[in-house]
């Protein structure tokens, strides 16, 4: 969407508003609409995962430990168990943590390790979270997308959804971002795709 805007002294400005998660640009193209998920995410940064245009060189990770080293650095910095994870394209992260009583942060994490809360969501009706980021969890993530859709992770999310509890976003050298849902055993049971063009 674009908006323009007079500013003091004549000026013009253009901003432009783009989708925050890789999930919303192939939403369409997945086969599986019955996520229920109703996290509210932050929408202000224009360098994710989702964004089409621009360099996704640098974008994402084949590690497992780099994953688990970024959201280690934001649980220190906030209160709650991680249940997502979306890398930006300058290397940093931004780490979803819920608390027991349902309450969300939002961590920075930059490329150097460094985090910072970014935003704190009062506690809700859904209570602590089914579904958590640990590190055996991230392994066994990495490991299933990544033999799926050779490529990158860019974005981790965990959800209550029983029947595909794990939805990963991965770019390909190609230019495509690939959704993938994996269930409890992290079997991948949907997949979509959207290129970044």
């Amino acid at each position: 969407m674009l908006a323009a805007a007079i500013l003091t002294g004549g000026g013009i400005a253009l901003g432009a508003e783009m989708a925050d998660e890789a999930g919303d640009l192939a939403a369409s193209a997945s086969s599986d609409s019955s996520d229920d998920d109703s996290r509210d995410t932050d929408d202000s940064s224009d360098d994710t995962a989702g964004s089409t245009g621009g360099d996704v060189s640098n974008l994402g990770t084949d590690s497992a430990d780099d994953l688990v080293a970024m959201i280690d650095a934001a649980s220190a910095a906030g209160e709650g168990e991680p249940t997502s994870i979306d890398l930006k394209r300058d290397g940093s992260a931004e780490v979803t943590l819920e608390a027991a009583d349902g309450a969300e942060t939002e961590v920075r994490v930059t490329a150097g390790g460094e985090a910072s809360v970014v935003s704190t969501e009062s506690a809700d009706d859904d209570g602590a979270p089914q579904n958590v980021l640990d590190a055996d969890t991230i392994a066994a993530i990495v490991d299933a997308a990544l033999a799926e859709a050779d490529g990158r992770i860019v974005e981790i999310e965990a959800d209550d959804d029983s029947t595909s509890p794990w939805d990963v976003t991965v770019l390909t050298a190609a230019g495509d971002f690939v959704e993938l849902d994996l269930d409890a055993q992290f079997a991948v049971v949907a997949t979509g795709t959207d290129s970044d063009d």
